[in-house]
């Protein structure tokens, strides 16, 4: 099976090779476990190193604020194979009449559709699926985010779906059936280590993988994420 690389040290090699692709992944966390920062990394190590194409699709930050935040990370360098979308560019792609006709999932899902057969994409990032929740009511969740993931598959697109989660919660998704629908759920967490916050990031499940359930401690140093596997902390 092809793979796409995360470009997290250690980690594609606890993955097989990283990433199957053309599936749909889930990168779900609490606030300021990196979910963003770590999506981002993926379609910018690719579009530099391996001279994939990624949308990164902003939908509740200004573009130049993620560029501003991004670049104090060491990813300010601007690529052609990297393409960052918000709210105002899909309202102005689809028109007038579709922006009002249509609830934010179908909204997004036509303007994919169109974009991604345009500029021939391999990677995808929507950051958070929780915006396209907000607008409109959505009377069958399970069945409407079931319809969007399959449309993700079949464009041939590897995406990168971030969920956004509230301290306490055990769902990785708002409606509770996100993480059975996605092909995989990456997890970010705190834990507190005597008076630290540490980040961890665990892989929950990754179809077509086989992986551990060992939960890594991740860091970001001047070249990008890592992970320490559990021999590594031992020693």
């Amino acid at each position: 099976m092809e793979r796409i690389k995360t470009y997290i040290e250690r980690l594609d090699e606890q993955l097989e090779g990283g990433i199957p692709k053309d599936t749909v992944s889930l990168i779900c966390g609490t606030p300021g476990c990196m979910k963003s920062s770590l999506a981002y990394s993926i379609l910018y190590k690719n579009a530099v190193a391996n001279n994939l194409k990624g949308v990164y699709i902003t939908l509740e930050q200004e573009i130049e604020s993620l560029k501003r935040q991004m670049g104090t990370l060491g990813m300010a360098e601007e690529n052609e194979n990297l393409v960052i979308v918000d709210n105002d560019m899909i309202d102005r792609e689809l028109g007038v009449d579709m922006r009002f006709e249509l609830n934010s999932i179908k909204k997004a899902q036509y303007f994919l559709e169109d974009y991604l057969k345009r500029e021939d994409f391999d990677l995808l990032v929507i950051d958070p699926i929780n915006a396209l929740y907000s607008l409109t009511a959505i009377k069958n969740p399970r069945r409407a985010i079931y319809n969007f993931f399959a449309e993700l598959r079949k464009m041939s697109v590897t995406s990168l779906v971030v969920s956004e989660m509230h301290l306490g919660d055990n769902k990785y998704g708002k409606y509770g059936v996100e993480d059975f629908l996605a092909d995989a759920i990456i997890h970010l967490d705190f834990r507190k280590e005597k008076d630290m916050l540490e980040r961890y990031l665990g892989i929950v499940k990754m179809r077509y993988t086989n992986h551990d359930l060992q939960y890594y401690p991740l860091l970001y140093n001047k070249d990008g994420f890592v992970i320490y596997t559990k021999a590594e902390i031992e020693l």
